[in-house]
């Protein structure tokens, strides 16, 4: 069970009382200051500050000059295992298009293009051995905005979005699944545009919730 929430006023930090709560009308009043707010911004604020109090685990968080980079790798077994698939199935097609093709055979457009879909799926499984492997996701955050890096070393690509105050930040599901279980991508609202959405790639929950809690507190 999650331990209790502990509300404070945003504003003088006085305790809140549940009784000095209108869930209904989600409006919270301190006493102490008569400052009013959202129940509900204050809840989830409270749980995010307890959400970033520990990095997730293969996530890695530092300050830069750039701003600040939180790096998020995948597992390395899983990238193995990309590997050693993509090895045997490499390994078997080349020695079934050299028995077939070989030795100066004649061979006609149909043939090449009925083993192109097989060549794309080992080139396919190769490169994703590889950004697994050696790949990351990285977010460069500073107040107000922020940018999104995914690839190998210095080569992928970059997505720059903004964080605008009281932008609408939130982990919905998608269209997606694997292992019939569904993914879920993290939405940021968008001043006047479509949301910027990612995070499909980042497999555990909890990493997710933590890239959502802080990507709320670098709104300006």
């Amino acid at each position: 069970m999650a331990d209790p929430i502990e509300l404070k006023c945003p504003q003088c930090g006085f305790p809140l009382a549940m009784e000095d709560v209108n869930v209904a009308a989600d409006i919270v009043l301190c006493r102490s200051c008569n400052c009013a707010g959202r129940f509900s911004e204050l809840v989830r604020e409270e749980r995010d500050e307890k959400m970033l109090e520990s990095v997730p685990p293969r996530m890695n968080v530092v300050k830069t000059p750039r701003g600040l980079e939180v790096t998020y790798r995948k597992s390395k077994a899983i990238g193995f295992f990309f590997l050693f698939f993509a090895l045997f199935w490499n390994g078997f097609l080349s020695v079934f298009l050299f028995s077939s093709f070989g030795n100066g055979k004649n061979v006609n457009l149909v043939e090449q293009l009925f083993f192109l879909p097989f060549i794309l799926v080992g080139i396919g499984m190769l490169a994703t051995a590889v950004y697994v492997l050696f790949g990351r996701m990285t977010l460069t955050l500073n107040p107000g905005k922020g940018e999104l890096f995914r690839g190998v070393g210095d080569m992928g690509r970059r997505q720059k979005f903004v964080l605008a105050k009281d932008a609408r930040i939130s982990i919905e599901d998608c269209n997606m699944r694997q292992n019939n279980r569904v993914l879920h991508k993290i939405v940021v609202e968008q001043p006047g545009g479509k949301p910027f959405q990612f995070g499909t790639g980042i497999a555990e929950d909890e990493a997710q919730e933590y890239v959502a809690a802080l990507l709320r507190q670098m709104r300006e």
